[in-house]
């Protein structure tokens, strides 16, 4: 008896917290798994169109595919941010710490294994996550094709580069630009262990201190590119990396350089 009392506490419970989820504007199955991996199984969540998630219609490339997080018009303090790949063999994408500076514009390229819906969540002051959602169609495959970059035999010369341009687009925000030469390999590829970058830290140059904090997972791209818009005060800054083998990559960055 108290075996069958507890399995249908499980049940109810389960149905409860379906019944306090929002409905999916994409009608994922994943919908409800993937909350409750990423966010917790107690997490407060609502859809939210300030959260402006941008990737294409249509993945020309499913190895290189671009999202733009737009925060511009999401009002108050962000805690943290999480992105997943609905049907990715590994869905997260990154988690990111907004340390001593607010984040208001993200971008970054990553894989797609087949047509999917693509999420980031946003978790407020109050603790409550705001969900943006956009779908991409793709060819697939993306997860599992072999790195382009350790192809070419003179990868290693290169390996590690990091070029960046910084910029204000408006008064107020500094936007920074990097692109990284690393082969990123997921671990899904027959035969090639995972080898990718791992840990992103963006620091304040002058006072050294951390604006922010990014943990990328498997389904981001090769030869990462990242785009970090900050508020505030105009700054220079040093990216600083790691990848799982422990290599380090750093690059200092002051508006109006590039290169």
């Amino acid at each position: 008896m108290g075996r069958w009392i507890a399995v249908t506490l499980m049940l109810l419970t389960g149905l409860a917290r379906a019944a306090a989820l929002p409905d999916d504007p994409l009608r994922s199955p994943m919908w409800e798994y993937n909350l409750a991996r990423y966010l917790g199984d107690e997490a407060r969540v609502v859809i939210d169109d300030r959260v402006a998630l941008k990737v294409p219609g249509f993945a020309e490339d499913s190895a290189q595919v671009p999202l733009t997080v737009d925060l511009s018009a999401f009002p108050g303090h962000i805690r943290q941010l999480v992105s997943w790949v609905d049907f990715n063999p590994v869905p997260l994408l990154f988690k990111l710490t907004p340390e001593a500076a607010q984040p208001r514009l993200i971008a970054l390229n990553f894989r797609v294994q087949q047509a999917t819906a693509v999420r980031v969540a946003v978790q407020a002051g109050d603790g409550r996550w705001h969900i943006g959602s956009a779908d991409v169609d793709a060819a697939g495959g993306g997860c599992t094709a072999p790195s382009m970059t350790a192809a070419n035999p003179d990868w290693q010369t290169a390996f590690g580069t990091i070029r960046g341009g910084a910029f204000s687009p408006v008064p107020g925000h500094t936007r920074f630009k990097f692109h990284t030469l690393h082969p990123m390999d997921s671990g899904m590829v027959g035969n090639v262990p995972a080898f990718r970058i791992d840990d992103v830290r963006l620091h304040d140059l002058a006072s050294d201190r951390l604006l922010l904090r990014m943990r990328l997972a498997e389904s981001a791209a090769e030869n990462p590119m990242f785009v970090f818009e900050l508020a505030g005060e105009r700054r220079a800054v040093r990216l600083w990396m790691r990848d799982n083998n422990g290599n380090l990559f750093e690059r200092e960055l002051a508006l109006g350089e590039g290169g």
